[in-house]
This record gives C-alpha cells, sequence and structure tokens, in this order.
C-alpha cells in the first residue's frame, strides 16, 4: 500500500529493523519457494483439541509483528491451525533490483505454503485465506486466481488497502520516518476482489481508518461479487486498537460465515 507506517520513536525502529521473533507458542516452518527459503509460524491447537481448519495469516509490513501474531495466537487457542506469513520478509525475498513479486505469481506462492503444510498433516479444511493490511491484498491476491478455487474455502480481510506494494527494499524504513509513500511497483486489490467468487468474501474495516478511506471499501463492495460481507468496526485506527475483542469477535463470525458457505 503506497503510505507510510507511524514510527514512535528511534527505538522501535530499531526493533523492527531486527528480525521479528516469533510467539513462543509458534513453530517455525521452512518452505522453499522458487528457489528462496521463506519461513512459516506455525500455531497449532490446543493438545487433543480437533483442528478447526486452516488460516493463513498474512501480516502488514512491518513484519510477522502485532495485530497479526495476536489473532494468529488467538484463533489457534480457538481451535485452528494458523500459518502466519511474514510479508516483508515474502516481498524482500524477491526484491532484486527491479525484480520483485508479480501478481500471479501470489496464489501459486501461497498453494507452495499449503503443499509443505499438507505434507506434515497441517491443512485440515476448511482453508481460509486471511491478513491483515498488506496481508489482507495479499490473500485477495491469492484467492482470485481460478487455481485457487481448488484448495482455497473462503477470504477474510481486515483493513485491506486500496493499493499493496509488491516489492520492499530495506531503505524503504526510510519512509516511515519521513512519512512519504514507498516508491515500490504496487497493485489495486480492487480489481482481482470480484475473481474471488463464488468462494465467501468477508470484510473488516474499520470506520476511522488513517490510510483506507469509506470511499476505498465501499469500492470494495461494489467489486466483490456474492457471496460477501463487509463488516464496519468503529475502531480508532487502521489497527483497531481500541476494538481489539469486537474485531475478535467479528473474525470467528466470519470464519463461522465462510464455513456455511456464505449463507
Amino acid at each position: 500500500m503506497r503510505r507510510f507506517v507511524r514510527c514512535i520513536g528511534v527505538a522501535l525502529l530499531a526493533g523492527l529493523v531486527a528480525a521479528p521473533a516469533a510467539a513462543t507458542d509458534s513453530q517455525k516452518l521452512d518452505v522453499d519457494v522458487r528457489g528462496r527459503t521463506l519461513t512459516l509460524y506455525v500455531y497449532q491447537p490446543p493438545a487433543g483439541a480437533p483442528a478447526k481448519g486452516t488460516i493463513f495469516m498474512g501480516s502488514g509490513d512491518v513484519g510477522w509483528v502485532g495485530l497479526a501474531t495476536t489473532l494468529a495466537e488467538y484463533l489457534s487457542d480457538q481451535g485452528y491451525v494458523v500459518a502466519g506469513v511474514n510479508v516483508r520478509h515474502y516481498l524482500s525475498a524477491f526484491t532484486t533490483g527491479k525484480d520483485h513479486v508479480t501478481v500471479p505469481q501470489v496464489p501459486l506462492d501461497y498453494r507452495s505454503f499449503a503443499d509443505a503444510l499438507k505434507a506434515r498433516g497441517l491443512l485440515p479444511s476448511p482453508v481460509v485465506l486471511a491478513g491483515v493490511s498488506e496481508g489482507a491484498a495479499l490473500a485477495v491476491a491469492a484467492a482470485a486466481a481460478p487455481e485457487s478455487h481448488a484448495w482455497v474455502d473462503g477470504v477474510l480481510t481486515m483493513g485491506l488497502p486500496p493499493s499493496d506494494e509488491l516489492a520492499f527494499h530495506w531503505s524503504d524504513f526510510t519512509s516511515w520516518l519521513t512519512k512519504k509513500p514507498m516508491n515500490e511497483p504496487s497493485f489495486n486489490p480492487e480489481s482481482l476482489i470480484g475473481a474471488i467468487a463464488p468462494m465467501p468474501l468477508f470484510m473488516i474495516q474499520s470506520t476511522k481508518d488513517e490510510y483506507v478511506k469509506e470511499d476505498d471499501y465501499q469500492r470494495f463492495e461494489v467489486a466483490a461479487k456474492d457471496p460477501k460481507k463487509l463488516v464496519l468496526i468503529d475502531a480508532a485506527n487502521h489497527r483497531f486498537t481500541d476494538k481489539i475483542p469486537e474485531l475478535k469477535a467479528q473474525v470467528l463470525t466470519g470464519l463461522a460465515w465462510i464455513q456455511a458457505g456464505g449463507k
């Protein structure tokens, strides 16, 4: 997304530059994707609990920290296998000079993630592609490809942006300080969102999102095809900071709706 990330002091920036640590209850799974080693952060349900399904959770552009990890931990406690995708690492792994991830590559890469989980018996149905911010946009891109309809059962987005970067250079960190947009190639999720159908699409947006305006999510709703749902939460910002309990409740509602086939 062509925007800046608010930076709270130099100490926070230093923390972001360091590789984000996975939560203590996750396991790292290295996956070979087009000759690059990418790491999934896999959270499993409590011991002895039957798995309710699989959720691929894409992070925002700061990496595997924050809201995405909070939701991954919560959803695994609720009985789901959650595979966390570090979007910053994913994009930077394929960014070399002018080379970068392309939209057609995203569904193939997500299928590689799914195959790695399946090989280890960690892909129970239904399979939902989900994400926060940039991760939400990648979920849309991955699910929109016709070949994804054979293994994906639905999509759940949170804070879906009007555009999303396809590359990441370490020099992009300066934009978080200067508050200028990242100068990277990007795509528009609105142009792909209609192709998700007939899979269910559940969208959650903040009404006070500082990056995604009302016109943006209204366009998403128009471009998407049934079955679809748009849920608005009166949260203070893009990260739903003051409404995390409500966000969690709506995520569970969305997952149940997807499992029911969007009915």
